[in-house]
C-alpha cells in the first residue's frame, strides 16, 4: 500500500474515532435516553416544519451555486449557471460520502478544470474566495444579531458569555484580516513589495496569484454579487436548524439560531470528526441551552434533523450523478 493511501486510512480513522467520541459525548448528557426517539418522531408529527426544513437548505444550494457563479464570472469563466448548480449538487453529496469537504470541493475543481484547462488558478482561486466570502457573511450575521438584537442580555452565565465575546473577537479579526489581505494584493501594495521586500514578493506563484486574486477587486460588482448570494447561503443554512427545532415544538427564537449558527459552523468544520457530526450536536446543544435553557435531548435531535435536510440534497446529488452516467453511457453506445 502506497504511503499517500496509508496516511487517507489513517486521516479517515482518526475522523472516524472523534465522530464516534464526539456523538457519544453529546448522546451521553441526556439524560431520558428514550427522549431523542420520542423528539425524532414528534418531527414527523410536523411535516410542514419538515418540508420547510428541505426547502431552506435547497435555497442554501441555489445561493451557494450563485455566489460560485458569480465568483467565477470575475475571473472571466462563463459557464452556464444550470452547469455550476449540478457541480455543486455533486460537490453536496461528495460532501457527505467522504471524510469531510474538501472532497466537495476538490471534485468540483476538477470537473469544471477538466471544462475550462486554461483557467486553472482562476478555478482554484474561485474555490477559495469562495469560503472567505462565506466567512464574511457569517461573521457579519454573527456580530449583527449577537450584539444588535439583544443576544447577549439573554446569556447569563459566564461560560455562555465568555464564548460568545470570543466567538466575537475572532469573527471581527477575521473579517479585518481578509480586508488587509486584499488590500495586500493590489498592484500599488505589491509594486511596494517589490521595492521593500524582493525576496518575498518576486516570485512567479506570488504574482500569479495576486493577479488572479485582484480580479475580485477590478470586478467587484461580481464580488458583490456573490456576497448578496452569500448572505442568502448562510442564513437559509442557519433557518434550517430553527426550522429542526420548530418541528420539536421547541419556542426558540430565529435570532437565537443566527447568533448560534456561525459559531457552531466554524468549530464544525473543524477536521475532527466526519461531517462535524458529534461536534456540530455538542456544540449546538451548549450554545443553544445557554440561550434557552432547552433540554439537551431537544438540543441534540434538532442538530441532527437540520443536518439530514442537509444531508436529503446531497443524496439528491448522488441520484444526479448516477443519472448523468447513465446519460453519458447511453449517448457512446448511440
Amino acid at each position: 500500500m502506497k504511503k499517500r493511501h496509508v496516511k487517507t486510512l489513517g486521516l479517515f480513522f482518526l475522523k472516524l474515532l472523534g465522530t464516534i467520541l464526539f456523538l457519544w459525548w453529546a448522546l451521553s448528557s441526556i439524560d431520558d435516553k428514550e427522549a431523542l426517539g420520542r423528539n425524532f418522531k414528534l418531527a414527523l408529527r410536523s411535516p410542514w416544519w419538515v418540508v420547510a426544513g428541505i426547502c431552506l437548505a435547497f435555497v442554501s444550494l441555489l445561493a451557494n451555486a450563485l455566489r460560485w457563479f458569480f465568483l467565477l464570472r470575475a475571473q472571466s469563466i462563463h459557464e452556464p449557471f444550470g452547469y455550476i448548480l449540478r457541480l455543486t449538487l455533486y460537490g453536496a453529496f461528495f460532501n457527505i460520502a467522504s471524510v469531510g469537504g474538501a472532497a466537495g470541493d476538490a471534485a468540483k475543481i476538477v470537473l469544471l478544470m477538466r471544462r475550462v484547462p486554461d483557467k486553472k488558478v482562476g478555478v482554484t482561486m474561485s474555490v477559495m474566495v469562495d469560503h472567505i466570502i462565506g466567512f464574511i457573511s457569517s461573521g457579519i450575521i454573527f456580530l449583527v444579531f449577537t450584539w444588535g438584537f439583544g443576544t447577549m442580555d439573554k446569556v447569563e452565565d459566564v461560560a455562555g458569555r465568555g464564548t460568545f465575546v470570543a466567538a466575537t473577537w475572532f469573527q471581527a479579526g477575521g473579517i479585518v484580516g481578509i480586508i488587509l489581505s486584499a488590500f495586500s494584493c493590489t498592484p500599488w501594495m505589491l509594486s511596494w513589495g517589490r521595492k521593500h521586500l524582493p525576496r518575498l514578493t518576486n516570485n512567479r506563484w506570488v504574482d500569479s496569484i495576486t493577479k488572479v486574486l485582484d480580479l475580485y477587486r477590478t470586478g467587484w460588482k461580481h464580488a458583490f454579487f456573490a456576497l448578496l448570494a452569500s448572505f442568502a447561503l448562510s442564513a437559509s443554512f442557519y433557518l434550517t436548524f430553527f426550522a429542526g427545532l420548530r418541528a420539536l415544538d421547541q419556542p426558540v427564537s430565529a435570532v437565537s439560531i443566527m447568533s448560534v449558527m456561525p459559531i457552531v459552523d466554524v468549530v464544525s468544520a473543524l477536521p475532527i470528526s466526519i461531517s462535524g457530526l458529534g461536534v456540530r450536536e455538542r456544540t449546538f446543544d451548549f450554545l443553544v441551552g445557554k440561550l434557552t435553557g432547552i433540554p439537551t435531548a431537544a438540543a441534540v435531535a434538532a442538530s441532527l434533523i437540520g443536518f439530514l435536510f442537509t444531508v436529503f440534497w446531497g443524496i439528491v446529488g448522488g441520484l444526479v450523478i448516477i443519472m448523468a452516467g447513465s446519460f453519458t453511457k447511453k449517448g457512446a453506445e448511440k
